[in-house]
């Protein structure tokens, strides 16, 4: 129980640092903001299962997304062969 607690308020600290990483780099053009959000996504999937289902029946998630998650699935699964 207090194993899970830690790790909740571990994926919280990180996802809210990302968050501030990402609002600085909007407003630095030096860093890159997207990566910082994409984190901060991954970070909240972690925590809240309700927002982890929200974001798989997101129309613009399966149109841009899910064909890139299921490529990269594909090259896990069947490597190329060397010859």
């Amino acid at each position: 129980m207090i194993i899970k607690l830690v790790l909740k308020l571990g994926w919280i600290l990180l996802g809210s640092i990302s968050f501030v990483g990402g609002i600085i780099g909007m407003l630095l053009p030096v860093i890159p903001q997207v990566p910082f959000f994409l984190l901060t996504i991954w970070c909240i999937t972690k925590i809240s299962p309700r927002f982890h289902n929200w974001l798989l029946r997101n129309p613009l998630y399966i149109k841009y997304a899910k064909p890139l998650v299921n490529r990269l699935e594909n090259l896990k699964h069947h490597p190329k062969q060397k010859a």
